[in-house]
């Protein structure tokens, strides 16, 4: 697995994820488990992941390892910008954490791909501001098939030392698992979490297996 951060690098940081989860997957827990190893091995320490569904009345939250659901964005009236919930986490987390703390907002790349896209009416799906503050509070992002966010940003002139986004190069992604893959990532120690049972990984540890 290798990664690329462009720009600013935080020692500590918090992962976010905003959505509906509704229901949760394992492939939304597989790409925040990708996000923390990726981040870690760029040098980051990962403190906790967030998961901060939306208002549609998503009841259910539960706590999974290191991974905790928080109800503040579900329980609004109305919806909130992803911004404004980015925003109020990253204030939450210097409090509990110290200001030394960093979070990042995960997203796939087809989301970065829409910051210079237009609505049917020619608005912009983001307003350019958003997207600025976004990039340079902090993005961890998870290249899908097709998708080239790092062009994206090129061409939106979102690039140097004034922007904090980190680049998931991951072969076991969720949306890319097979047996070959987790094999390889077991031998080179990384976290092969919600791809297959906790069971199955029980028996491959307890017994060292493909290491």
């Amino acid at each position: 697995m290798s990664s690329t951060t462009l720009g600013i690098q935080m020692r500590n940081v918090v992962i976010l994820a905003v959505g509906s989860f509704n229901p949760p997957t394992f492939g939304h827990l597989r790409m925040l488990e990708d996000a923390k190893d990726s981040l870690q091995k760029a040098g980051m320490n990962v403190l906790e992941a967030i998961m901060s569904p939306v208002s549609d009345g998503y009841g259910k939250k539960t706590l999974i390892n290191w991974i905790r659901a928080d109800s503040w964005e579900c329980s609004k009236s109305e919806w909130t910008t992803t911004l404004n919930v980015l925003k109020h986490h990253e204030h939450d987390v210097k409090e509990r954490f110290g200001d030394d703390v960093g979070i990042y907002l995960l997203v796939g790349g087809d989301v970065v791909e829409t910051f210079d896209k237009f609505n049917a009416d020619g608005s912009p799906v983001w307003k350019r501001e958003d997207v600025e503050m976004l990039v340079s509070i902090g993005l961890v992002v998870q290249p899908r098939p097709g998708s080239d966010p790092e062009k994206t940003l090129e061409i939106l002139g979102l690039q140097g030392g004034d922007i904090n986004v980190h680049m998931i190069r991951n072969e076991i992604a969720s949306n890319a698992i097979s047996s070959t893959r987790l094999r390889a990532a077991i031998k080179e120690h990384r976290s092969i979490k919600y791809t297959t049972p906790e069971s199955v990984i029980k028996y491959i540890k307890e017994n060292k297996l493909y290491e």
